[in-house]
């Protein structure tokens, strides 16, 4: 992937920030919050989702064979899946990377198409599945957009950390709704860990003050939104109220907003849902938004 002039001056403050000493790091720590809300309000979305490409690219574990062929399902997506997916046959994941919940839910017997916006990630999924034999498709999708499918499917797995990657109210809704297309009235929705934030969290609202500034500045016209935020990759930190929102507008149900406990990080949560009549919905949803063409597991 080709990144810009802007993308690659950020990513090199980056690890400059990212190489100081601990306490250094600390001491740095007010400054590099503030250099990242700057370039959150000058790389416009198609550079936001450079930075996460080139993140999700430096971090080989994500295509790693032992990752996605020997890790399984992480206890709390077990649960989720028995409880939810019960009598579900047909399984589209979003957002599959690099093949771990395709695989793990064929070897319990689902019939699982996957699909990602990263190529790199595509062609290991495809290696994954076929060196362990499972009967799976893997496809490659434009950004932000489903790719073409054959099959109507009755649940929808959006894969862990993909939604909260895709910068913009609007490109998350579309995306959402091209998938409800591809599925059954009242079929099963698991959206998988996204970042939070407490509605009256002061950091963010911080954060999208100073980026709105330079957005103004710079005569970007691209909405920065409350919640945005820019580190090694993009990423939203959503409330229950934006995801239930975000949802609805897409013809989806939320049934359960859930915390997920992964590791250290008490921002993660889960939510479990279900398709409704996508009459309604923009029929252009398949499309990719015009100014994103970038994009990650």
């Amino acid at each position: 992937m080709n990144l810009s002039r802007r993308v690659k001056t950020y990513l090199g403050i980056s690890r400059v920030f990212a190489s100081l000493p601990g306490l250094l790091a600390k001491l740095a720590r007010p400054l590099e919050s503030l250099a990242q809300a700057v370039w959150l309000g000058l790389l416009d979305a198609r550079q936001l989702n450079q930075v996460t490409w080139a993140s999700y690219n430096r971090n080989s574990g994500f295509d790693s064979p032992a990752f996605n062929m020997e890790q399984g399902l992480w206890p709390w997506e077990r649960e989720a899946i028995q409880r939810h997916f019960a009598g579900r046959n047909n399984i589209l994941v979003a957002g599959a990377g690099g093949g771990r919940e395709v695989i793990a839910l064929a070897r319990l017997g689902y019939e699982v198409t996957g699909f990602d916006f990263s190529p790199p990630l595509v062609s290991a999924a495809r290696r994954h599945i076929e060196q362990t034999g499972c009967k799976a498709r893997m496809l490659a999708a434009p950004p932000s957009a489903v790719p073409e499918l054959s099959a109507v499917y009755d649940a929808l797995l959006i894969g862990r950390g993909f939604y909260h990657h895709m910068p913009g109210k609007a490109n998350r809704v579309a995306f959402l709704a091209a998938c409800n297309k591809a599925l059954k009235p009242e079929a099963a929705v698991i959206l998988a860990d996204f970042h939070t934030r407490p509605a009256d969290a002061k950091g963010p609202r911080r954060t999208w003050s100073i980026a709105k500034f330079i957005r103004r500045l710079s005569n970007n016209k691209e909405p920065v939104e409350l919640g945005d935020a820019l580190g090694c990759d993009f990423h939203h930190l959503f409330t229950r109220e934006e995801i239930a929102d975000e949802f609805a507008a897409a013809g989806f149900r939320l049934e359960e907003f859930i915390a997920t406990s992964f590791g250290d990080d008490s921002r993660l949560a889960h939510v479990l849902g279900t398709s409704q009549a996508t009459t309604g919905t923009d029929s252009t949803a398949r499309q990719p938004p015009s100014h994103a063409d970038g994009g990650t597991h």
